[in-house]
């Protein structure tokens, strides 16, 4: 719902500030007074593409703010452009300089211009000359006739999409595999070939290292002899000239123990003393292993570097480190695992889109149904409607064709309109009437809204918004275009009807519509700048009283004033 709204530097509107109430506002002023600005500047706070041109005269920049009460959907919007949505209310604005380009805030943050429409199209529904070319359009005609639905219509669209869905999946699917199965087949052949390889070679995770270490004792026997030999002789070392290492430990550790038994404190020294005897030992009896099994092979030597190479080069090939060729060996066999039977996981897939294709002509069966079973009822209740609004020999029907499943069905929804009984029925498209058209759009929204739904801005279903804790707005303009006395009443009947659940704003040249209004704004000009001023129960009056005779105030005029608003009266109570 529309809280506030504020304008500076707009056209003829220099600053004007609005406050607006949830129920049947109603705008008035002369031709050319500046109510196309004031609608203007709620499409920018919805998006629309703006207008330097429109700044006013010797100012820099326009700008237009809003604050609206937010459903579910608008605020979800709001937090996820990183804007902040306060009590309920969120903050919009349009910045529209002279000579740069213009900027949009949602919730305090600056957004695309694209997504102030998302954020629009739960809240407001504008009735202009754009939204009668919409509703021109098939997908308007369609989502207007799904949005009058009831439960079992929109259980059976609801299945419908999600068949439809689950069948773009499967096509997808079925031609990614078909399309590509001279790539998966080189692809096996390349697997196959490296498997090969990978049973030959048999590697296993870390044994690269292993042959590394392999290679360099096999390449440096003698060198590793020589150096052993030398470190063994050092530790024992049995000629008479060079005590050996483990000899001279010997004498220290015995020396030490006799001094731990005069001082206790050097008991921890001289255990660790005779612990490194007997690691010398050990370290003896070691080494002297090791160089009687070190021998110079030579095969054994060429084996390890030649099984290296293998694991270097086909490491390259793969991509991998030489570390993890056990595990590649594993993902290639899985990989070509998978590759394997590729006309069976063909045939599957195929199978599959079958299935899907079945299910979708199914659910579309069934949503023609309910589509025929709505179009019936939309019918009746438009053309009700209608006869009220002094249109009582024009029929609207709705036809519900067939044709190839698509994203929204397999139907082809139309509005058909006989303007009178001789008439032929020709498509709404091009044979109503801007007059003919506005009248069956307000028909629609009042016979949608008995049902819970409405059109948003962008045409789209929107269902029953009171479930998300706040009104709908609607924005009618030129809806009294072409009618006049009574047909003017019967609009602003149903437009005050309208009103008992969503909040209306209405710009209209009609008493008989404004006289429905819960208030009134007018609009005036003087000296090239528009005046905006709400009025008051007794203005108000004088203001129907000029709408009907004109410029001149006479007291015919302000009786039938009190007349109307007597009748809008009663008629808001019996509606």
């Amino acid at each position: 719902m529309l809280e506030s709204l504020r304008i500076e530097n707009l056209g003829t509107i220099s600053s004007v500030a609005l406050e607006f109430s949830p129920g049947f506002t109603v705008i008035t002023g002369e031709t050319g007074a500046g109510k196309t600005m004031l609608l203007t500047s709620l499409d920018w706070l919805l998006g629309a593409k703006v207008e330097p041109a429109l700044v006013s005269h010797g100012a820099q920049k326009a700008v237009v703010e809003g604050s609206f009460q937010v459903d579910n959907a608008a605020g979800a919007v709001v937090e996820e452009a990183g804007g902040v949505v306060e009590d309920g209310v969120a903050e919009v604005s349009r910045v529209v300089p002279l000579a740069s380009r213009s900027k949009a805030h949602l919730g305090g943050r600056t957004v695309p211009a694209a997504i102030l429409g998302e954020f629009g199209s739960s809240l407001v529904s504008v009735h202009g000359q754009a939204a009668q070319g919409r509703l021109r359009t098939e997908r308007a005609q369609r989502d207007a006739l799904d949005a009058y639905g009831d439960e079992p219509h929109r259980r059976a669209l609801e299945r419908y999409l999600r068949d439809w869905e689950a069948l773009s999946l499967a096509q997808k699917a079925f031609t990614q595999w078909e399309t590509n199965a001279e790539k998966r087949e080189q692809r096996r052949e390349v697997l196959e070939r490296f498997c090969e390889e990978f049973d030959t070679l048999r590697p296993e995770d870390g044994e690269f290292t292993e042959l590394s270490a392999s290679v360099a004792k096999l390449s440096n026997v003698e060198s590793l002899r020589e150096n052993v030999a030398a470190a063994l002789g050092v530790i024992e070392n049995e000629s008479d000239s060079t005590p050996a290492a483990t000899d001279l430990v010997a004498v220290a550790t015995r020396a030490l123990q006799r001094a731990a038994e005069e001082d206790s404190s050097l008991q921890e020294v001289a255990q660790s003393v005779s612990g490194v005897g007997y690691a010398l030992d050990d370290a003896a009896r070691e080494l002297g292993v090791y160089l009687q099994d070190l021998n110079a092979d030579p095969e054994a030597l060429q084996e390890a570097l030649s099984r290296r190479a293998t694991f270097t080069d086909l490491s390259l090939r793969l991509g991998v480190e030489p570390e993890n060729l056990g595990t590649a060996w594993q993902d290639t066999v899985t990989e070509l695992q998978g590759l394997q039977g590729g006309t069976e996981h063909l045939e599957q897939l195929r199978l599959a889109k079958e299935a899907a294709t079945e299910a979708v002509n199914q659910s579309a069966a069934k949503l023609h149904e309910a589509r025929e079973k709505t179009a019936r009822a939309l019918c009746k209740a438009i053309n009700a409607e209608l006869v009220g609004l002094d249109m009582k020999d024009t029929q609207v029907n709705v036809e519900v064709r067939q044709k190839e499943p698509g994203a929204h069905g397999a139907d082809r929804v139309e509005f058909m309109l006989r303007p009178h009984p001789k008439a032929p029925v020709l498509a709404l498209s091009s044979a109503a009437s801007g007059g003919e058209l506005s009248r069956i759009m307000l028909a629609l929204e009042v016979t949608l809204a008995d049902r819970g739904s409405r059109l948003s801005q962008t045409n789209q279903a929107v269902h029953n918004p009171q479930n998300v804790g706040t009104r709908g707005t609607f924005v009618f303009d030129e809806v009294d275009a072409g009618i006049g006395g009574q047909a003017g009443i019967e609009v602003g009947r149903r437009l005050a009807r309208l009103a008992q659940e969503y909040q209306v704003i209405v710009v209209t040249h009609l008493a008989q519509v404004a006289a429905f209004g819960d208030s009134q704004v007018q609009i005036t000009k003087s000296g090239g700048e528009s005046r905006i001023t709400v009025l008051n129960q007794e203005s108000r009056r004088e203001e129907l009283a000029r709408m009907i005779s004109g410029t001149k105030l006479t007291k015919t005029a302000l009786a039938h004033a009190d007349e109307l608003i007597e009748l809008a009266r009663v008629g808001q109570s019996e509606s």
